[in-house]
């Protein structure tokens, strides 16, 4: 498992640096592992759990307060499955992949400019 720093992170999920520290407060689950410089690094499932925060408040439109209540309720197995859900997963699931298959893409590069 790769980790990324946090600009390298915030490049990944579409945001600024400054916006992802504020998720950490405001997010008691975004706990990034530091260096001991106290530098983030940001694990596969951070950026994943970034994504699906800033999902819901940029493309569902919640509140910090009801992103925060959602993922509560996920956590606790307490949400029913409705198409919003739904839809947040698909769409997460989605990037995913993408994500995924660039980097197939790029290594299928790579193993080609060393054949």
């Amino acid at each position: 498992m790769a980790f990324l720093r946090i600009k390298e992170a915030a490049e990944k999920i579409g945001v600024q640096p400054h916006v992802l520290r504020f998720w950490e407060s405001q997010f008691p689950t975004l706990k990034p592992s530091k260096t001991s410089r106290g530098q983030r690094l940001y694990s596969d499932e951070d950026v994943e759990n970034f994504l699906k925060i800033k999902h819901l408040l940029y493309n569902e439109g919640y509140s910090i307060v009801g992103a925060k209540k959602f993922l509560k309720g996920e956590r606790s197995g307490k949400t029913a499955a409705n198409p919003a859900t739904e839809a947040v997963l698909e769409t997460l699931e989605r990037e995913v992949l993408k994500e995924v298959f660039e980097e197939v893409r790029k290594l299928r590069e790579a193993v080609r400019e060393i054949a």
